[in-house]
């Protein structure tokens, strides 16, 4: 369940077209099999120049007694002809047993420096530091939001494509992961399989948002 949640939560969230000068302010509930198991609290901020993203989630319900967790993920950068080019990526994830950070810099769309905690003696298996057009996770889903198809990312553990295709059927829009590489690990196995997202019309943030995570569904809805 821990690395599950800590997987997991680094993939969260945005949907619609951004409004510009603006800040926004949204709390979910997490459930799996509709047992609650969180709240995520979610502000974004966002003009013609500049964006950030606060995401800060808690562990609550019955589970928490026994299982306890609480992430941190921040991201901002500047906006350029409609283009996201992030600067910094950070989050921090704490269990009743373990804690972790990561911290990511960003110069060209391409990363500049990787640090984490807690310190990762292997040797990276992929150059990701010479790969062009890469972004954080927040920033790609943003990216995606802005009217882009797919968005290539690296979260410091993972590099992959985030491939984005609207389902008119079910009103959401659906993105699928590809060319997913761990940057520390000699495989190719995925655990991200999909993730879904629905909103009202002229309304930024989504109402709903679903991952499914190596057989699990994960579901954040709109308090």
């Amino acid at each position: 369940m821990r690395l599950i949640l800590s997987n997991f939560f680094i993939l969260l969230f945005f949907i619609s077209s951004p409004l510009y000068a603006e800040s926004f302010y949204k709390k979910f509930s997490i459930k799996v099999s509709g047992l609650k198991i969180g709240e995520l609290v979610w502000v974004l901020e966002i003009d013609n120049n500049n964006y950030s993203n606060d995401i800060r989630l808690k562990s609550k319900g019955l589970l928490s007694a026994i299982y306890t967790f609480e992430g941190n993920y921040f991201s901002k950068g500047i906006v350029a002809n409609n283009k996201l080019k992030p600067h910094t990526y950070n989050h921090v994830w704490k269990t009743n047993k373990t804690e972790k950070t990561m911290n990511l810099s960003f110069e060209n769309n391409t990363l500049s420096t990787l640090n984490q905690t807690p310190y990762e003696k292997e040797k990276l298996r992929i150059d990701v530091f010479n790969i062009k057009q890469t972004k954080d996770p927040l920033s790609s889903f943003l990216e995606i939001i802005m009217g882009e198809a797919s968005s290539l990312v690296v979260d410091g553990r993972r590099i992959y494509t985030m491939n984005a295709t609207f389902d008119k059927e079910e009103n959401k829009t659906v993105i699928n992961i590809s060319e997913y590489s761990n940057l520390w690990a000699d495989h190719k196995r995925s655990k991200f399989e999909q993730i879904s997202f629905e909103k009202k019309d002229g309304i930024l943030l989504p109402i709903e948002i679903i991952i499914h995570f190596d057989g699990r569904v994960f579901k954040l809805e709109e308090n």
